[in-house]
């Protein structure tokens, strides 16, 4: 079986460089889901959302983590793995995130100050996440902090259920 790392974090959050590192440390190889969905489906992510929602894309995410899993389980290599680079509300799906639990999970961010992350969020110009789309940079600012928020719980969840743990 091949070993699978799924990387996600706080929007903000450095996860491509984080899932750069650890494929540098372990010579694996690194993927970009938000890519690979871009590739298998044809549309951008911002396409994809505006055609068919937010619902649209987590079924394309989960479509992708299933065939990296089942491809990992049916795998004879036994050596090496791969690190795959998510989006920052993967583990919002419930079924995205049952599979993703039966591997290791590494959650960027969690070091990061609020303010640290807002102004990495400030400079993403690739976010797919609304809000930051609209409004003053006060209301901005609320929405990214509730959305925080929602993460951490979420994360802290996911840590407390997480057979493999995290690192």
């Amino acid at each position: 079986m091949k070993e699978l790392i799924f990387v996600t974090g706080f929007f903000g959050a450095p996860i491509m460089e984080t899932a750069r590192d650890i494929s540098a440390r372990k010579g694996w190889e690194v993927l970009d889901l938000d890519k690979a969905i871009e590739e298998d489906d044809g549309r951008s992510i911002a396409r994809l959302c505006m055609m068919g929602g937010e619902h649209a894309y987590r079924n394309a995410e989960y479509e992708q983590v299933e065939a990296l899993c089942r491809n990992a389980e049916e795998s004879s290599d036994s050596e090496g793995g791969l690190v795959i680079a998510c989006g920052d509300g993967i583990l919002y799906d419930d079924d995205s995130r049952t599979l993703i639990l039966k591997h290791e999970l590494v959650i960027a961010g969690e070091d990061m100050s609020m303010d640290a992350l807002w102004q990495r969020a400030l400079q993403d110009e690739t976010s797919y996440h609304a809000f930051m789309k609209f409004g003053t940079e006060e209301e901005k600012r609320a929405k990214f902090e509730a959305h925080h928020d929602r993460q951490q719980e979420l994360f802290r969840q996911v840590r407390s259920s997480n057979t493999k743990g995290t690192e």
